[in-house]
């Protein structure tokens, strides 16, 4: 990771680490899974290795009680209140680095799609890939299944579906 995506990751360390108790493990494995894509030559790394470190800052501003909700709308409503944080966080903290304001928009567009939506456009595609591939990787799949007092046979089947 170079010195300025390093920066990034200090100012957004604070919101991961006050998020959800696995996203630290999450984080750390999309931009595992990001730095692999990158390097098959896809994909604008100056868009993608910081949303891969932002997309899921916001969880820190979504309540525990909501975030622990098994009602499908909380749920969405989670989700959806996660992807709205995250990208006011990220414009925070690119501002903070002296990221070109056009950057800034496009990270935060990349942002605001990784859920709920289809895109086209490949750097938005690319992190919705990333985020899914980072699930495959062992520290990762370890952590959700104590996160989510899973049984391996029913994880590994839910990951099929990514």
């Amino acid at each position: 990771m170079n010195k300025k995506y390093k920066k990034i990751w200090q100012l957004a360390l604070p919101y991961i680490k006050a998020g959800r108790e696995k996203d630290f493990i999450h984080i750390k494995g999309v931009i595992k899974a990001m730095e692999i894509i990158i390097k098959s030559g896809i994909g604008d790394e100056s868009l993608l290795m910081p949303a891969a470190i932002l997309h899921d800052t916001g969880w820190c501003k979504v309540s525990k009680k909501l975030q622990a909700s098994k009602k499908k709308n909380d749920r969405i409503r989670a989700l959806k209140l996660h992807i709205e944080n995250s990208a006011k966080i990220a414009e925070k903290v690119l501002f903070k680095v002296s990221y070109e304001p056009k950057k800034i928009n496009k990270i935060i567009s990349i942002i605001e799609t990784h859920k709920f939506h289809d895109p086209k456009e490949i750097n938005k595609r690319i992190l919705i890939d990333a985020d899914a591939l980072s699930d495959s990787f062992k520290e990762q799949f370890e952590g959700d299944l104590k996160y989510y007092k899973s049984e391996r046979a029913s994880m590994c089947n839910f990951r099929k579906k990514n």
